[in-house]
Parts: C-alpha cells; sequence; structure tokens
C-alpha cells in the first residue's frame, strides 16, 4: 500500500533461504550492472556459479562462515557475509544491497547483523575491502568505525584489483 512503512527485517540464513538469496543476487547483478562497484570481473556465467545451491549451502554458516539476509516482506532485499580470518579477526567478506532499496539502511543494519555476531563469537575484530575507486562504499564503511588500514592487490577471477583494507574493532 502507498504510504505504508515495511520494516525490514534482518536475519542469519539458513538452508531454506538458498533459492531466495538466488534470486536476489540475480536481481542485484541485473539491477547494477557487469560495470558496478563490487562485481569487477562478474558476468553471467560467474554470477550463475555463485548462486548455485551447492556454493550457497557452502557459505551459508558453519564454523568460519555466516551469512546475513535483508528481508522487505517475503523478499530479500540485502545480504552480507562473513569468514573467520584468524582466532581474533573476522572478514566482512561481502555486503550487497539491491539498488533498488539503496538508502533504506538496509546495508547499515547488515553491517549491524554482522558485528553483533562477530561480539558473539568473540572476536575482536572485523576487516572488510572494497575496491580503491568505490569512493561510496569506503565512506559508508567509514561512517561506521571502520579505519582505513592501506591497500592492497586482491585477484578477481583472473584481474588484478587494488583494494582499500578497512578494520574496526567489534568489541
Amino acid at each position: 500500500m502507498e504510504g505504508e512503512k515495511v520494516e525490514i527485517r534482518v536475519g542469519e540464513a539458513t538452508e531454506d533461504d538458498i533459492s531466495a538469496f538466488a534470486t536476489f543476487f540475480w536481481q542485484a547483478w541485473e539491477q547494477a550492472g557487469p560495470e558496478a562497484e563490487g562485481f569487477v570481473g562478474a558476468s553471467d556465467q560467474v554470477i550463475s556459479e555463485l548462486t548455485a545451491p551447492e556454493v550457497v549451502r557452502e557459505r551459508i554458516g558453519g564454523p568460519d562462515r555466516r551469512m546475513f539476509l535483508a528481508w522487505d516482506r517475503e523478499r530479500v532485499v540485502g545480504f552480507a557475509a562473513t569468514k573467520r580470518v584468524d582466532a581474533k579477526t573476522v572478514e566482512l567478506a561481502g555486503i550487497i544491497v539491491l539498488e533498488s532499496s539503496s538508502g533504506r539502511g538496509v546495508g547499515s543494519r547488515l553491517v549491524e547483523a554482522a558485528i553483533r555476531r562477530a561480539q558473539a563469537e568473540g572476536y575482536l575484530g572485523m576487516v572488510v575491502r572494497t575496491e580503491i575507486t568505490n569512493q561510496r562504499a569506503r565512506a559508508f564503511y567509514e561512517t561506521r568505525g571502520f579505519t582505513v588500514d592501506g591497500s592492497t592487490f586482491e585477484s578477481v577471477e583472473g584481474e588484478m584489483v587494488e583494494v582499500w583494507e578497512l578494520t574496526r574493532t567489534v568489541t
């Protein structure tokens, strides 16, 4: 209904969410386009591989990985993933929000959920990497307590990409 405010709910993904996540990831790719920041090196083939049920299942949970989904009613509108770096540090390994849901606080809610889970699991710090050309992402993370520790290069689909490395404490 017009004028109705819908509350975004965020929770940890389960195996029941695999199909909804795959649909979301394809929508994010289609809305952003292949040249979008965060999708460097992606193609339809890469997106197909990343949304295969067995690949999503591996990333949903376990001792070293977590996936968080943001829902608007019955539709996934954002996701974040974490993975263990070492006993003290967890990486915010991915965060994507549908362009159509941008500006609604979805990304902030996802980061908050990832930080809360990292705290509950006893991690002391969180690291995130983003392309150095992605000033929007850098500003987003900095306003959420992350600071730039430097830059490095990562291989993305065989292409070397320079990325900022940002960190923050989670305690």
